[in-house]
């Protein structure tokens, strides 16, 4: 079974990638894994926690933005696993995605207005990423 990793960001990610997902697990059952990337605290903030304390805030923060898509998922009968990385995003998802073997859900969300200035979105640096360092 074909393995995918669904990053999510917040709740407008959320409900369109569980659309993205039950689409394409109905036309093929795949694992799912969600991640969702928390950027680390500055050094001068991190330093206050302990250690334990730091992974607990991240898990929580992590876990807020995922629920909605795990709950759809789950109301849907579509097994997952869920992630909760802590790094710079696109270099943490497509770690993510070669240690577990997984391809990336590549699907374009309507364009913003972003998008007409020329700023990448998140899927097209890791999809760019992901065919940079595959083997030839």
């Amino acid at each position: 079974m074909r393995s995918i990793v669904v990053p999510i960001s917040d709740a407008h990610d959320a409900s369109w990638a569980v659309a993205q997902i039950i689409d394409h697990y109905k036309k093929e059952p795949v694992e799912v894994h969600l991640i969702t990337v928390r950027h680390p605290l500055p050094l001068h903030i991190s330093r206050f926690f302990k250690v334990d304390g730091l992974h607990d805030f991240y898990q929580q923060e992590g876990m807020a933005v995922l629920e909605p898509a795990v709950k759809a998922l789950n109301a849907a009968g579509i097994p997952h696993h869920d992630h909760v990385l802590v790094g710079h995003r696109v270099e943490t998802i497509v770690g993510f995605a070669k240690r577990h073997h997984c391809e990336p859900l590549i699907e374009d969300k309507p364009p913003t207005i972003f998008s007409f200035f020329g700023v990448a979105s998140t899927a097209h640096r890791v999809h760019r990423l992901m065919h940079t360092h595959a083997p030839s």
